[in-house]
């Protein structure tokens, strides 16, 4: 079944931008990852601390990705040229084909929001059904721009996690959602929720 990467990296060090040296060995990953797994790799600076960075790629499978890629000579030899600039705050996989996030463009957004929903897992049912009735008035929002998400494969503990991403122009206009009436269907989830968490992210090409 094909799955989604999810992972979130920080730069070691502090200037900003990244070195030209850092940028070309970034490039280097994304093109071995993407040769090795034949599926498109996308990098997103967060707005909201352009110190981390989100790094999304698709697989076969999650094993494909651990037993295989992880453990290859290629992948040791990026994390040993990486080891002084970045470090992987965390990785997760999500049962979600990344090329419908390509096809269903929302990583061609301006910005992309990255929301993680946790939900006790005695709710999961009741939410999907109230997320998928509330995504309507979020779809036609954003129109054209569009969304994809998916479930958390690789949990730790008993919850369930859910992340959703959503295409939007500016981060202000996702501000301004919450003040539409569409948001208030929408929002019908958060009783369903244990916590949350959203950031932003704009697709980086390390250029």
């Amino acid at each position: 079944m094909p799955v989604t990467e999810l992972a979130l990296v920080r730069f070691k060090a502090t200037e900003e931008p990244p070195s030209a040296a850092v940028k070309e060995r970034l490039r280097a990953a994304q093109q071995g990852q993407s040769e090795y797994s034949k599926y498109p790799v996308t990098f997103f600076s967060q707005t909201e601390d352009s110190s981390f960075v989100y790094l999304l790629g698709g697989w076969e499978s999650v094993e494909v990705h651990t037993n295989d890629w992880i453990t290859s000579a290629t992948n040791q030899r990026l994390l040993g040229v990486f080891a002084e600039d970045l470090s992987v705050e965390w990785m997760f996989h999500l049962n979600l084909d990344v090329l419908a996030c390509i096809i269903r463009h929302p990583l061609e957004a301006p910005v992309v929001a990255i929301a993680r929903f946790f939900v006790e897992p005695s709710k999961k049912a009741e939410f999907e059904t109230t997320l998928a009735a509330g995504l309507t008035h979020l779809g036609a929002y954003i129109a054209p721009l569009t969304y994809a998400g998916g479930w958390r494969l690789d949990k730790e503990g008993e919850d369930e996690e859910y992340v959703l991403f959503t295409g939007w122009n500016s981060v202000e206009d996702h501000f301004k959602f919450a003040e539409t009436e569409s948001f208030k269907e929408y929002a019908k989830i958060k009783p369903l929720l244990k916590g949350s968490e959203i950031k932003h992210g704009r697709v980086e090409k390390w250029e």
